[in-house]
């Protein structure tokens, strides 16, 4: 707390308008031409209002490109630079809110005085500060439930630097101040590296023995394995999860950087809801520190103990009685063990297999640093003042730009062989708060407004739009929609870019690349985020290449995991992929010899063929709990389960090269086929 008075206190000693008597007189915008140079002075002074003087835009421009104007030595500084800067339009507004909010403001003393928080109070302070006393700073010790501290500039500082100063000394800290906020920020730090275990919620001993026997075997101790675990667990089965990695999180705990984010909103991907005295959501767009303890704390609390790290599932073979037996090889020489389970759940990453590694011509050359923008090889970067090249321009290229910027880069620029598509963080929320239809539409009307303005948000930002908008897709093939807004921010002040081109190879001087359509560019650091190659190892494990879209594989197996993203995942024709194998003529040929049939058929049930929207927005984890439900729920009740797979027929959905577009329609081909076998039977 800067400057300020317990709240309880700040009507009776926060009076800036008499210390200042012409601020009350201050009413609209024309009564700042009235006030002096002095009273302006004040107001950059006492009030941390930062004055410029105005600058031609042909002028500004020419600055902040480092040009010198030619007349800028002679009439600016005669001229301009020697007047009294003025406030802007926004400032005045700004001073009037305030003055407003101020003659306004009461604090309600209903109950306790103060609610005392969980965290410390550090209070700054001068005795130069005319505004706010030392009993009303000190007046804070009732808002926290531990020992103030106050921190008394004028024993730490020259007093005419204080007098100076005045009020707004936090405007122009002093060193002590400086020094006082970098003390309390080291000491207080919440350590949140996930390299060390000891600060995630513990999941149990993870390197006990497997089990003979178990109900469900999950495939993966990710975010989706353990909380599918939780569902079994729930509807009163058995569990074991086996783990390649030595440790639980999936690609969180291998891929993900410590500064990695979840690429949706917060609601969009939050798994668990916190309880106790300091429960809160997580930040929005989740940072790796938060998901990786949300994942040990469902698996903590649903599979203590029940988790095996270090194991390789190689092979499932189902038995006569539609169990399986489930083959691992240890990872750490323990050889080869089964075990034998009702029900078989695949919980690995279908979009991220191995790393897709590049090496271009020359690298060697190269004078700055070069890496993968995976599993924190970046950490050792030091980006400030540094031109940065991020390769590729998909949700990690775009995670690395912004890690970039927030840690000093001079400039950062996206180089994809074609454009990403990236959105501020208001369009994706958005999604989540506009109403939807009963069939989990949105308007149209609605979604114009809202891409309009994300377009205008390009334009401002004086980035080029993604290419495949002119194709009427919203995103490029495969790839999702990122979200950022500092990417926008960094493109408005020429921090960043977004280009298309493949580098050739890297140059001469060690100093850059050229590209191959010849273009040079300078660079200090390279960051490759050049994709994966997709997860085929689930055909190899189950001998299956089809499955169902309710996610099923065979009756007492499923498989859990991300669809891939083709151009048709928002609904446009134009990008959906190829799915003449997954279309069915049955209920067709029904109607068309027995169409009387289809008048018998109850309208709950032909509502079943309205198409639906996505009600999950862009986020993962809402399909992730509900489709995961549905599983577990199967998995105990065999009988149901059976109904679902001989009702739906073939498997028609491959394994490996699994659409988002196509899932829905492979699920009304099932419905339609399931209706046609009604029709045609003779009640």
């Amino acid at each position: 707390v800067s400057g300020c008075p317990a709240p309880h206190l700040f009507h009776e000693e926060y009076k800036p308008c008499d210390a200042h008597p012409w601020l009350g007189r201050i009413k609209i915008s024309y009564d700042f031409e009235k006030i002096t140079p002095e009273q302006r002075e004040a107001l950059g002074r006492e009030f941390s209002m930062h004055l410029e003087h105005e600058v031609e835009e042909n002028v500004q421009a020419q600055l902040f490109y480092g040009i010198p104007p030619p007349a800028l030595g002679s009439w600016y500084a005669s001229e301009k630079l020697a007047s009294t800067p003025k406030l802007k339009p926004a400032q005045q507004r700004s001073v009037m809110s305030d003055l407003q909010l101020m003659k306004t403001y009461r604090f309600s003393e209903g109950g306790d005085l103060a609610k005392a928080v969980l965290i410390p109070l550090v209070v700054l302070r001068s005795d130069e500060d005319e505004l706010v006393s030392e009993e009303a700073s000190r007046a804070w010790a009732g808002y926290t439930s531990s020992t103030l501290d106050v921190f008394s500039l004028e024993d730490h500082e020259d007093g005419e630097v204080l007098a100076a100063l005045g009020h707004g000394f936090a405007r122009a800290p002093p060193r002590a101040l400086l020094a006082k906020v970098e003390e309390v920020a080291a000491a207080l730090q919440i350590k949140k590296d996930i390299d060390d275990a000891d600060m995630l919620p513990d999941v149990g001993p993870t390197d006990g023995p497997l089990p003979e026997t178990v109900d469900v075997v999950i495939v993966g101790a990710g975010i989706t394995g353990v909380c599918t675990a939780r569902d079994f667990v729930q509807q009163g089965l058995s569990v074991i999860l086996l783990e390649r990695q030595d440790a639980v999180g999936g690609i969180w705990n291998s891929y993900a950087n410590i500064y990695s984010r979840v690429n949706t909103s917060e609601v969009g991907y939050r798994i668990m809801d916190q309880d106790g005295p300091t429960a809160r959501p997580n930040q929005d767009h989740s940072p790796t520190h938060d998901i990786m303890r949300d994942i040990h704390t469902v698996c903590g609390k649903y599979a203590h103990g029940r988790v095996r790290c270090g194991w390789e599932v190689v092979k499932t073979e189902k038995q006569e009685d539609s169990s399986y037996v489930v083959s691992a090889r240890g990872m750490h020489g323990q050889g080869e063990r089964s075990v034998r389970c009702k029900f078989v759940l695949l919980a690995v990453n279908r979009r991220i297999g191995r790393r897709r590694d590049v090496v271009y011509q020359d690298e060697h050359l190269f004078r700055g640093d070069i890496c993968y923008g995976y599993a924190n090889e970046l950490r050792h970067l030091k980006f400030f003042g540094k031109r940065v090249i991020v390769v590729g321009a998909g949700a990690f290229a775009f995670e690395n730009l912004r890690t970039a910027v927030e840690h000093g880069a001079r400039h950062a620029t996206i180089l994809g062989r074609r454009s990403g598509t990236t959105c501020p963080k208001w369009i994706d929320m958005i999604a989540f708060l506009r109403p939807l239809d009963e069939n989990y539409m949105t308007s149209k009307a609605g979604n114009m407004i809202s891409f309009q303005a994300w377009q205008k948000c390009y334009e401002d930002a004086s980035l080029n739009t993604p290419e495949c908008w002119a194709e009427g897709l919203l995103k490029p093939h495969n790839h999702t929609v990122s979200v950022s807004d500092l990417v926008y921010i960094a493109g408005s002040h020429g921090m960043a870019d977004l280009k298309v081109g493949e580098i050739a190879r890297f140059r001469e001087d060690g100093q850059g690349v050229f590209l191959k359509d010849g273009t040079k560019l300078d660079c200090d650091i390279v960051i490759k985020c050049t994709g994966f190659h997709l997860n085929d190892e689930v055909p190899k494990i189950t001998g299956k290449t089809h499955m169902y879209p309710c996610s099923l594989i065979d009756f007492n197996m499923a498989y859990l995991a991300e669809p891939l993203l083709d151009g048709g995942q928002f609904g446009s024709a134009k990008g959906m992929q190829d799915s003449s194998g997954i279309m069915s003529t049955a209920f067709e040929d029904v109607l068309r010899d027995n169409p009387q049939k289809l008048a018998k058929v109850p309208q709950r049930i032909l509502k079943q063929l309205v198409p639906r929207g996505n009600p999950f927005g862009s986020g993962y984890a809402g399909g992730l709990l509900s489709q995961g439900n549905f599983v577990a729920w199967l998995a105990a009740h065999p009988e149901e389960q059976r109904q679902v797979v001989e009702g739906a027929g073939r498997p028609r959905m491959d394994i490996v090269k699994y659409w988002a577009s196509q899932i829905g329609l492979g699920a009304l081909e099932e419905f339609k086929d399931i209706l046609a076998r009604a029709c045609s039977s003779k009640s």
